[in-house]
């Protein structure tokens, strides 16, 4: 007897725990590229780290993995928009705190409920507005809680890490519309390839040798990154763009807390109350993931959006 597929609020609800595992894979991975960029250019480490996923692709495809894809538009501009958002990150990554760089970069939800509204059609719900309000306030008071004496803590790294958010959520929506159509892996495939061609000159021009240390770092960078990808992307096909987004807000406060634990950086009392109202906004939206009809708003992106 065939297994019947899970219900909606079941889907709903694996999406979201997913989501939650993927989230603090990525601020663990962001927590190791701080480490690795002590030595080595952020360009540098953003490019191992696509290689190493396109490694993982193709070592997928020696055991029988088939790729399929069929939005090629889609799947470049995924590429394109996250390869890019990548590498603005890690260079971000390697001028200010690991802490900083994240959370200015998972500013992402904001750009990425409002690219969402637009080109998918997905309707704000209060909740989620709500929640979405709730994490980028909290997101602005660690910032603000780490600035220096003086200073609002916002320079010409800190506008690095803030377009690497504006990318990340046109990459983030491109996937919710993809998902639709490509697999996880045509997906990530597409990504890792793409964002390696983007990479490339950058890490070129400033290429610095990498010691056995580097390399170790570097190679565990992307292993995370692949984990954490695919569990994300699988995880987009069963919740909203904007939910998806808030959820992604346990990353910064992971990266936040691994920097302050194991390289010591500050802790402000305005940061850590900031990180709580993150974690606030992730519980509450939480709630309408669990119950919401899975990929509502994508199933009206057909008629307008796919081509």
């Amino acid at each position: 007897m065939a297994t019947p597929p899970p219900s909606p609020v079941s889907a709903a609800r694996r999406g979201a725990a997913m989501l939650a595992f993927a989230s603090v894979t990525f601020g663990v991975m962001s927590f190791v590229a701080k480490r690795a960029s002590g030595h080595l250019p952020g360009p540098e480490v953003a490019l191992f780290r696509f290689l190493v996923g396109a490694a993982a692709v193709g070592t997928a495809m020696l055991f029988g993995l088939r790729l399929r894809p069929v939005s090629l538009r889609g799947l470049f501009l995924r590429g394109f928009f996250g390869g890019t958002a990548v590498l603005f990150f890690f260079i971000a990554i390697a001028r200010l705190s690991v802490g900083m760089a994240t959370l200015l970069n998972y500013t992402s939800p904001v750009f990425t409920a409002i690219f969402a509204a637009i080109f998918l059609r997905e309707r704000l719900r209060p909740r989620t507005i709500a929640a979405l309000a709730l994490t980028t306030v909290g997101v602005a008071l660690v910032a603000r809680g780490n600035a220096p004496p003086g200073s609002f803590g916002f320079g010409r790294w800190e506008a690095m890490g803030l377009l690497s958010a504006m990318l990340s959520g046109a990459a983030v929506t491109t996937m919710r519309f993809v998902r639709r159509t490509d697999g996880t892996w045509e997906i990530f495939g597409a990504f890792c390839v793409i964002g390696a061609a983007t990479c490339a000159g950058p890490a070129i021009h400033g290429w610095v040798r990498p010691t056995a240390h580097d390399a170790a770092l570097v190679v565990t960078v992307g292993l995370l990154a692949v984990v954490a990808q695919l569990a994300f992307t699988w995880a987009m096909r069963y919740v909203r763009a904007a939910t998806a987004g808030v959820f992604s807000q346990l990353t910064p406060v992971t990266a936040l807390v691994l920097g302050v634990a194991a390289l010591g950086e500050a802790a402000h009392p305005i940061a850590l109350g900031g990180a709580a109202l993150t974690l606030c906004g992730v519980a509450w939206s939480a709630l309408p993931s669990a119950s919401e009809r899975p990929g509502a708003g994508a199933d009206q992106v057909g008629a307008s959006a796919g081509s």
